[in-house]
């Protein structure tokens, strides 16, 4: 089990705004990427900047693109079918959206894929939260 204190979001430290965010390395082939996530119990599925993608080696531009749609406007993503995803020593396997013209360090991790694998206790009153892995063996 992981308990992790609430942390500032990586590109929006200016705001002062804690949240549930946890270091996350993304694995495609021999590319990795350390990053740190914000887990989004309100968000379906995983997304990663195309400069996380370029990182990863990733040829997005060649994915269907699609249009999403957030309280903040509509976005362009194209999805990424079997990306690895490694939280402390767990790993799993994950569809990812990767969204043009977001936050070049933007990363979350949703329902369909964290909450797929794990047990998540969030805790706001002590800023922290847990995180229980699913033993798959």
């Amino acid at each position: 089990m992981l308990i992790l204190k609430y942390s500032l979001l990586p590109g929006l430290e200016r705001t002062g705004v804690l949240a549930p965010v946890v270091p996350v390395t993304f694995i495609h082939g021999n590319f990795e990427f350390p990053t740190f996530a914000l887990v989004d119990s309100g968000g379906e599925q995983g997304l990663i900047s195309t400069v996380i993608a370029d990182a990863l080696n990733i040829n997005w531009q060649k994915l269907p693109r699609h249009v999403g749609l957030t309280t903040s406007g509509n976005f362009v993503y194209h999805t990424f079918p079997n990306l690895v995803a490694k939280i402390d020593d767990y790993e799993f396997r994950l569809s990812i959206n990767i969204a043009e013209g977001v936050n070049a360090f933007k990363c979350i991790l949703g329902r369909k894929d964290i909450f797929q694998q794990a047990k998540i206790t969030f805790e706001g009153y002590k800023k922290e939260f847990r995180i229980d892995f699913r033993n798959l063996n």
